[in-house]
């Protein structure tokens, strides 16, 4: 058995600035018990524009993938027994496989309603509610990162607490023009645990302070971190309806898909033994 894999020396110095250039059209590129590989297979492989160092090194690990699955494919046929390399009835499942889900996937896409109300997400909600229970405080929040050195760290300290949108915005402003970092997740329901990444405290200590607290104020040697909670919802309480609703959307859609599915299903039975299409003879007094 030839396990040699020759490459061609020529292709090493027939490389342009913008194509490999090899002499002859049908030229093998490389060889590996007695399978090859022609020049028409790779002439697309590298772009226009490559260097010539680059081209080489591009083909050669183009050529070196193409040997290897070359050799592990002669093993499989040497080595493995004749029921193994039989794969005809795995390739007709894997076939009728794709073919049904690219059907069933055209079939719900054509028929999908995919608007969702916001009553229905509350309906849901509700219904469900014990599957909404928070392993972990979620809260809206605002944190401000501010230099030990900031002229306005105390105009920041006094102003974190802001309530009136007046004040927030005051706060805001101070926070953009002197704090090294600020944020307030968009003053949407977060996580407690994406509020710690942004503090030296973990998530636990957070929520140990959250039970107390509105408000909390970390010092280190460099900064002063100061983080204020609108809102808050401890770890085993009902989340917000607001927290979950995109999960309730997707939840909801989800469902409308396996709705169709079944029904699709039911119906080419049905209409399998309207037709006459669908036999069976089975005997239903038979154990």
């Amino acid at each position: 058995m030839r396990s040699a894999i020759f490459l061609l020396l020529t292709i090493l110095t027939a490389v342009s600035c913008k194509y490999l250039d090899f002499r002859s059209k049908d030229e093998v590129v490389a060889e590996v018990n007695g399978k090859r590989l022609y020049v028409s297979e790779v002439s697309s492989l590298v772009p226009a524009g490559t260097p010539a160092t680059d081209s080489i090194e591009m083909l050669k690990q183009y050529v070196n993938r193409w040997a290897l699955k070359q050799l592990l494919l002669k093993k499989a046929e040497d080595e493995l027994s004749k029921e193994e390399r039989d794969i005809e009835q795995e390739m007709e499942d894997y076939r009728s496989s794709l073919l049904m889900y690219r059907y069933e996937k055209n079939y719900i896409d054509q028929r999908l309603d995919t608007a969702i109300s916001q009553n229905e997400c509350r309906e849901y909600y509700d219904k469900n509610a014990p599957h909404f229970v928070l392993s972990s405080p979620v809260v809206k929040a605002r944190f401000a990162k501010v230099s030990n050195s900031s002229p306005n760290l105390e105009s920041l300290r006094r102003g974190y607490k802001a309530q009136s949108i007046e004040e927030i915005e005051d706060f805001e402003r101070l926070c953009y023009s002197s704090a090294e970092k600020y944020g307030n997740f968009n003053n949407q329901w977060t996580d407690l645990s994406l509020v710690a990444r942004e503090v030296p405290y973990d998530t636990q200590a957070l929520e140990k302070n959250l039970v107390s607290s509105n408000s909390l104020e970390i010092k280190d040697s460099l900064y002063t971190y100061l983080i204020y909670y609108n809102d808050k919802f401890p770890s085993g309480t009902l989340a917000p309806f607001e927290y979950y609703i995109n999960e309730i959307r997707e939840i909801i859609l989800s469902k409308r898909k396996q709705q169709l599915l079944v029904d699709l299903e039911k119906n080419l039975i049905r209409d399998a033994v309207e037709r006459n299409h669908l036999k069976t003879n089975i005997n239903k007094e038979q154990k």
